[in-house]
């Protein structure tokens, strides 16, 4: 074969059979493609050379690095067939310049790979273009960091820290977390609003073998309905009149990596489907795009709805449900692991006082014991929240806290119901803890009765109280309603 160096319009001529006449060829030819093909093995760069009709004759041994193919896989195969979608770029006649691009590469395995492609026409002695040449590097890692920022740099990342607390409700989650984390498996991370489902899901994260690669968080509930499929997947562009470039989705940023799906109950009915097919087989089309893309990636998602309750109401495809609820972790309110509010309200307050740049206050007995008698229907989040706006108006390193003087959300403060009794005369009309509790009951239990034990929907008895459904679905299990009905 002559040198890719040499000028040729056409591919080597078929190897002769062995009885044919050979033809000597001068020893300084010789020793002149024998050298030719020594300098480029060597470069660092994979080489491709392709004749007028972009079929390949030469390719490097940098080039299987770069795409898995080894050279002799490679031979005579259309370069556009084989490793880029793109159609093929013409060359004008006069064009002597090399052009260079990012473009992405489909490797033997069927992953997309980015490479730095650098091209340049050659001649033949009759001067016209007789083909290519090409020198590519692999840039992947760097480019899917900058797609990766580029996606997620309006993103504050939050510090998670470690989970804190002892009481025997948290200890069955880490225990949990231990035991999945270490494997492939679908999480669905079960619980209230701010009870850190997000926590969990990282935790789950560096505990696993994909630490090293990202964790990408989507929040499904501030997602239009309209941008949900470029969000997910990605769009090219002109898909759709604000596409104006090629975007990735979260999909292909997770590759290998973690996909936290918060709030997947949100996602909207019609493209659970394609959702679906991801999960299964790990392919997906970009959003104006024909190209099939291969990823993998491992799924945690959260919820606060009760999703087969949503399933079997039609309003969530039940075969997703059981996809994604391979190993369900369900994270305990607040006011159901009373032990770690202690802990927690002492980290806050360190953290918070640091911050603010700030003394850190002292968490009085007075201070623990109110905020231990609170019912916290925001949990951990709220919590926080309170400790935060304390600190901020401490006077002399003494905290006060602005719990609720009324039941938020149809749940009756603890705390406040035991101030105001201790403050109260003593009364025939002041109503003990337990016929609040009792009141509390009966409020609720008619309330699933009226609604035929509904609790989801505008016809449904969260909706008859004005509470939140996950607040009512938390408050008829502490009063015994949802294992007695």
């Amino acid at each position: 074969m002559q040198s890719p160096a040499i000028q040729t319009d056409r591919p080597p001529p078929p190897r002769q059979p062995e009885n044919a006449p050979t033809r000597s060829r001068p020893p300084e030819v010789e020793s002149r493609d024998s050298f030719y093909r020594t300098v480029l093995e060597s470069l660092a760069e994979g080489v491709l050379i392709t004749d007028p009709e972009n079929r390949i004759f030469y390719a490097n041994g940098v080039v299987t690095d770069i795409t898995g193919y080894r050279p002799e896989e490679l031979l005579g195969s259309d370069l556009y067939q084989v490793l880029f979608s793109a159609p093929p770029r013409k060359v004008e006649p006069d064009q002597e310049c090399s052009t260079c691009a990012e473009v992405e590469l489909r490797r033997k395995d069927g992953h997309m790979g980015w490479v730095y492609l650098r091209t340049t026409a050659y001649r033949n002695e009759a001067g016209e273009v007789a083909g290519t040449i090409m020198a590519m590097s692999c840039i992947h890692q760097l480019k899917t960091l900058e797609l990766e920022n580029e996606v997620l740099q309006e993103e504050v990342r939050k510090h998670f820290g470690s989970i804190i607390g002892e009481s025997p409700a948290l200890r069955k989650v880490i225990s949990q977390i231990a035991t999945v984390a270490p494997t492939e498996a679908t999480v669905l991370i079960l619980g209230e609003s701010g009870t850190g489902k997000e926590l969990v899901a990282h935790a789950i994260h560096e505990r696993s073998d994909r630490k090293g690669r990202p964790l990408v968080r989507v929040n499904c509930a501030s997602i239009p309905k309209e941008l949900f499929e470029s969000e997910f997947f990605g769009h090219v562009r002109g898909a759709f009149t604000s596409a104006v470039r090629d975007r990735v989705g979260r999909f292909e940023l997770a590759d290998r990596g973690t996909l936290f799906l918060d709030e997947v109950g949100e996602i909207p009915l019609d493209l659970q489907g394609k959702l679906l097919r991801v999960l299964q087989e790990g392919q997906f089309e970009r959003l104006g795009d024909e190209r099939t893309r291969t990823v993998d990636v491992r799924i945690i998602a959260a919820t606060n709805r009760d999703l087969l309750a949503e399933a079997r109401a039609g309003r969530f495809r039940l075969d997703l449900y059981y996809r994604l609820s391979v190993f369900p972790i369900d994270v305990p309110p607040l006011r159901d692991r009373i032990e770690d509010v202690r802990p927690l309200a002492e980290a806050f307050t360190r953290d918070a006082a640091v911050r603010l740049a700030m003394p850190v206050p002292r968490l009085t007995r007075t201070n623990l014991r109110d905020l231990e008698q609170y019912d916290w229907p925001g949990n951990v989040r709220e919590l926080q929240n309170v400790i935060e706006r304390a600190v901020i108006l401490a006077k002399d390193g003494r905290l006060e806290f602005d719990l609720p003087q009324r039941p938020r959300e149809g749940g009756w403060g603890r705390a406040t119901v035991a101030r105001q009794s201790a403050a109260a005369p003593a009364s025939d009309d002041i109503p003990s803890l337990d016929e609040l509790v009792v009141r509390e009951r009966e409020i609720v239990s008619a309330a699933l009765e009226r609604c035929g034990g509904k609790i989801y929907g505008a016809d449904g008895a969260a909706a008859l109280l004005k509470v939140k459904p996950t607040t009512l679905v938390s408050m008829a299990k502490r009063l015994g309603l949802a294992r007695s009905r």
